[in-house]
């Protein structure tokens, strides 16, 4: 119980990650008809209908193993859950906290629907990024961050 206590607030972040994605992913299937349209938002910002069944970018998404990815998901899932309660700096906390309610929000997806919906897709002169969700905003922003505190920790505070 004292896990759960010390690290409340990073799991309470986890888990309202996880509602705002299941959540924007409800209302993208609400908003189905217009969205598998496309609906300019800014000049750059659509949002759309895409499932996708494989990894990132929907690679590997011919390969049907969307509930075999859920499950590695849900095992990083639980790393994840160890690796927060392990460590003691709240950077590392607060982004392991982003990173795991976004791989619970796509890893229950692919176990109950077998695939994610992306509903996201920005667009520059015709160039589109892969579309992408809540979840994978969650991710990114979680490892960006986790990245520059490691990188500043080796580059300026170990001399």
């Amino acid at each position: 119980m004292h896990i759960l206590k010390d690290n409340y607030l990073f799991f309470l972040l986890s888990v309202f990650i996880i509602f705002v994605d299941q959540l924007t992913k409800y209302i993208a299937v609400i908003f189905y008809t217009e969205l598998v349209h496309g609906i300019e938002i800014f000049s750059f910002l659509n949002l759309v209908f895409v499932t996708n069944r494989g990894i990132s970018f929907g690679l590997l998404s011919n390969l049907n193993i969307s509930f075999f990815l859920g499950l590695i998901s849900l095992a990083i899932s639980m790393v994840l859950i160890f690796w927060l309660t392990k460590s003691s700096k709240a950077y590392e906390k607060f982004t392991l906290s982003l990173i795991l309610g976004g791989a619970l929000g796509n890893g229950i997806d692919r176990i109950y629907q077998s695939y994610v919906i992306d509903f996201i897709d920005f667009h520059y002169k015709g160039y589109h990024w892969p579309a992408f969700n809540v979840a994978d905003t969650f991710i990114t922003i979680g490892v960006i961050i986790y990245i520059i505190y490691n990188l500043n920790e080796a580059l300026f505070l170990k001399k």
